[in-house]
């Protein structure tokens, strides 16, 4: 389709170029684009079109490209979780970073036999402890929260050790650090399977 004709649909289904484009990947190339904040739309954006390739007739992977500096918890870890059982071949490529929860999210595939993740030399992951702003005047209340959050904390570094090789003592020794993870310490880790340009020389 030449631009002609692409601006042409853009118009006719009310769409802007860059929304036309993606619902173009996501129906025609089973490519699914997490480029922005996880947040509740991450729902509409990638949970359910997965989980529509994953119950189709279909045998063709999925794509999820992940470039995202991270967001919610709460929006997020769900969806790593759902990657880490992922039941059909899934390609994650990551073109420039998975930071904080894009990160957790990109360690669900480390484990799973149908995930297959990519990236490049420059290609950069974020891992740190979550955090809480406490803003209640009640102390009990802040101290609900406060636990809470350690529970969150302790299930993310659990996740993170079951589904990469990431050891207990490594990632206890980042513990409120912010931990840059690039290049073949990547793949070293379990963070990713396959750079391009460096493992196909």
């Amino acid at each position: 389709m030449d631009l002609e004709e692409l601006f042409g649909e853009v118009e006719k289904f009310g769409f802007d170029p860059i929304t036309y484009q993606y619902f173009h990947q996501l129906l025609d190339k089973r490519t699914i684009i997490l480029n922005e904040y996880v947040t509740d739309a991450t729902v509409e954006k990638v949970y359910l079109p997965l989980k529509e390739f994953e119950e189709d007739n279909s045998t063709d992977p999925v794509t999820l490209i992940l470039n995202s500096c991270g967001g919610s918890v709460a929006n997020g870890f769900y969806l790593a979780q759902y990657i880490s059982l992922y039941s059909k071949p899934l390609n994650i490529i990551v073109p420039g970073m998975a930071a904080s929860m894009a990160g957790i999210i990109l360690a669900g595939g480390g484990k799973n036999e149908n995930v297959i993740r990519y990236g490049f030399p420059a290609s950069y992951v974020l891992l740190h402890d979550g955090y809480v702003a406490l803003e209640s005047s009640e102390s009990r209340t802040a101290d609900d929260i406060m636990e809470f959050n350690k529970g969150v904390d302790a299930d993310i570094r659990d996740f993170i050790i079951t589904n990469t090789n990431i050891t207990p003592e490594m990632y206890d020794a980042h513990a409120r650090k912010q931990w840059f993870i690039k290049g073949q310490e990547l793949i070293d880790l379990g963070m990713l399977d396959h750079l391009y340009g460096v493992d196909d020389k």
